[in-house]
């Protein structure tokens, strides 16, 4: 007796075979080629190379000096800002994620021009920050761009984890605020403010342009900064295995903390929305206190993006440094070298790859999320993510090494580095929203008749609307600024605007690299709210067609980044 076989869940087999090839191709292949390419001998050798000890601890020092400031100011931003009556609440949220809309090159450069020597600080006031180009200058900004990411992820640990009514109690008997906060509050925080940790300081092993832009001109270099050289400006073969054997060691080094955090920490992550409103209701402040405090984080937000914008728009309007920033000296030189072939060439580029990636990874994001539903998919799901803790340096001279032969040069090769590396922002938000989704209506759907396809088709995809938009968003967002990978597999003819913007601070091109940094900024920010705006019409759409509000995939995305 024949027995029937049973289709997977969402389908036959063939939506699995193609999940196994893509992320085959895109991630295992490139990885193991690395490993190989790398060999025993050359990694002893590269890292018996003088000066290669001193960067490591450059890399490992720095990362844990990031993650020690900005985690308690990114979880006190959130206590703070979570408190019930604080006025301009909204304006200062948005104020603290604006680092998250700013490519972090160009907040490094803005640092740059606002506070370094002959800056805009310096032009107006006479003040300039000495050791801005150095590890003290690459630490404060990477510390500015990790808050907001901080920021989120403990405003998401107190939407799910806050109890209320636990510090009602608490202050019922005699607590103070400040002793309920620590004694109810930030215990019930602790898995998320150690995911934080985690997440910045794997965030800071791989930073590269604030480090390039603060640290090379100091002699400060990091791993990230160092591959940049071996690969992009070395000559010698031997320089090429350094590349190799630092960039095995990033994917050793980021594994090794990831993955036992990984462990530990996700179950304890778990928890579930409390019916209350998650606001730190003990913090209510009262008299002077509001106001004290909105100085305090308006004080901040001017220091650490409100006066380096104002200074990398004036650099771009004055026509040679040096030179005050008053409008008498302004000039629109700078900003009419952008109406080049070239740079539209360069703008192009970054939106064609920008798009790619996020169509092709909204799809693969929810195949992959779809065939996560049963058993056998969920490995392919973990192996997408593990791409996202892989420094984009390493993953960089990975994909080189896999496809460099035949693709070298080529708008392509980028193509499947951003591939690789952004998969798990596409698949974390709608694999989210699929294990919230009900199965009574799909099941419904088959009943009725309709097939696995059409069940998808009619019933799924329109309630996965918000997520879908939400993580192409994300993804488009993040390419169209990416420059670590960019800058070590382009050439001539393949070059993005970020890499330009790149290549022009280092010829020391003050105006026209503002210029063109404003232009990415512009860019992104534009793309971030016409994206919003999409997402919104699908959030709003799905909405009214279940009756009951879809959250916003935000939070949850946050510590994808």
């Amino acid at each position: 007796m024949l027995r029937r076989r049973h289709p997977t869940r969402f389908g036959d087999r063939g939506p699995l075979v193609v999940a196994v090839v893509a992320v085959t191709g895109l991630v295992g292949y490139p990885l193991v080629r690395l490993a190989q390419s790398a060999g025993g001998q050359a990694i002893v050798h590269a890292w018996h190379t003088p000066g290669l000890a001193t960067v490591a601890w450059h890399t490992v020092a720095l990362a844990g000096v990031v993650t020690a400031v900005a985690v308690p100011m990114g979880a006190g931003l959130a206590l703070l800002l979570a408190a019930p009556g604080l006025p301009l609440r909204r304006t200062l949220v948005a104020g603290v994620l604006l680092p998250l809309v700013t490519p972090q090159f160009v907040l490094g450069y803005s640092w740059g021009q606002a506070y370094g020597r002959a800056g805009f600080s310096d032009s107006v006031a006479g003040v300039h920050w000495s050791g801005l180009y150095g590890p003290a200058g690459v630490a404060t900004v990477l510390v500015v761009d990790a808050t907001p990411i901080v920021y989120l992820l403990v405003a998401a640990g107190l939407a799910t984890r806050a109890q209320p009514d636990t510090e009602r109690a608490a202050r019922m008997s005699g607590a103070s605020a400040w002793t309920a906060l620590s004694t109810v509050t930030l215990p019930l925080l602790r898995p998320v403010l150690a995911a934080a940790g985690v997440i910045t300081f794997v965030g800071t092993l791989e930073s590269f342009a604030v480090p390039q832009v603060l640290g090379t001109p100091a002699g400060f270099a990091t791993i990230t900064t160092r591959i940049y050289a071996d690969v992009a400006l070395g000559g010698d073969p031997a320089t090429f295995d350094q590349a190799l054997a630092l960039s095995l060691g990033l994917v050793v080094l980021a594994t090794v903390i990831l993955l036992p955090a990984d462990v530990v920490l996700t179950p304890r992550l778990r928890s579930v929305r409390t019916p209350q409103s998650a606001a730190v209701r003990l913090m209510r402040h009262r008299g002077a206190g509001p106001w004290v405090a909105v100085a305090g984080v308006v004080g901040y937000l001017l220091f650490a993006v409100g006066l380096p914008s104002i200074a990398l728009l004036a650099a771009a309007v004055t026509p040679a440094i040096g030179v005050s920033p008053t409008p008498g000296n302004w000039t629109l030189a700078n900003l009419r070298g952008l109406l080049t072939s070239t740079t539209g060439t360069e703008l192009a580029h970054s939106v064609e790859l920008a798009a790619a990636a996020a169509c092709i990874l909204t799809l693969l994001g929810t195949l992959v999320a779809m065939l996560g539903q049963r058993r056998s998919g969920r490995v392919l799901g973990a192996v997408a993510t593990l791409t996202l803790v892989v420094p984009g340096s390493a993953l960089a001279v990975a994909v080189l090494i896999a496809y460099g032969r035949y693709l070298a040069g080529t708008l392509t090769l980028i193509l499947l580095a951003y591939l690789a590396k952004m998969w798990a922002l596409a698949l974390r938000p709608i694999s989210g929203a699929l294990d919230r989704l009900p199965d009574a209506e799909r099941q419904a759907a088959r009943a009725s008749g309709a097939g696995p396809p059409t069940a998808v088709r009619t019933v799924v995809l329109p309630a996965l609307a918000p997520a879908l938009a939400g993580g192409w968003l994300l993804v488009f967002v993040t390419a169209l600024h990416e420059v670590t990978m960019s800058s070590l597999l382009y050439s001539t003819g393949s070059q993005t605007l970020a890499v330009a913007v790149l290549n022009s601070e280092g010829l020391g091109d003050i105006g026209p690299t503002a210029a063109l940094a404003l232009l990415l900024t512009l860019l992104v920010v534009v793309a971030a709210g016409a994206a919003w705006g999409l997402f919104r019409l699908a959030t709003t759409a799905s909405s009214r067609r279940t009756g009951a509000a879809v959250p916003e995939p935000l939070l949850e995305v946050a510590g994808a980044r």
